[in-house]
């Protein structure tokens, strides 16, 4: 019983100290992968300060120049998305327009069915006539008297 008791206990501290020694890799392994992205990011931060056109004064000619080239593509690239945006709203514009001609097309024929003319093809008509003969046309409208509660003033003081 004892040797088992023995044998347990070395297999058992073989055991944690095997653990122990793979945890200890692990977390090195993480530290060494921080510092890694630490690094990363301050050389991102670099470079878009620099993109920015802040702390150039250190750059070499060709990453001034590598810099600018890569300027001119983002530049090229945003234009390009700004026309294709454009050109969309103008589709959409257009389509829009399209279809108010086809209602005003639609609502001319409709009172072309019930023999009557649009608004704004009556105020023409009205405007020839006048010039024809001014009080001819009064005389054709028909004027109707309409009742509404409007009055010029000031408001009435309810007691």
């Amino acid at each position: 019983m004892k040797k088992m008791m023995e044998q347990c206990e070395i297999y058992r501290s073989g055991y944690f100290h095997a653990e122990r020694l793979q945890e200890e890799r692990d977390v090195q392994d993480l530290k060494n992968e921080v510092t890694v992205m630490v690094n990363r990011i301050e050389l991102l931060q670099l470079h878009c300060r620099k993109l920015m056109g802040q702390d150039l004064g250190s750059c070499s000619v060709d990453e001034l120049n590598e810099i600018t080239i890569q300027i001119e593509k983002s530049l090229t690239l945003i234009r390009s998305r700004k026309a294709k945006v454009h050109e969309e709203e103008v589709g959409k514009l257009k389509a829009e327009i399209a279809g108010t001609r086809e209602l005003v097309n639609e609502r001319a024929t409709l009172h072309e069915m019930f023999e009557e003319k649009p608004l704004w093809m009556q105020s023409g008509s009205l405007e020839s006539e006048n010039n024809a003969s001014s009080s001819s046309a009064f005389e054709n409208m028909n004027i109707s008297d309409v009742e509404t509660d409007l009055f010029i003033g000031l408001p009435r003081r309810q007691v």
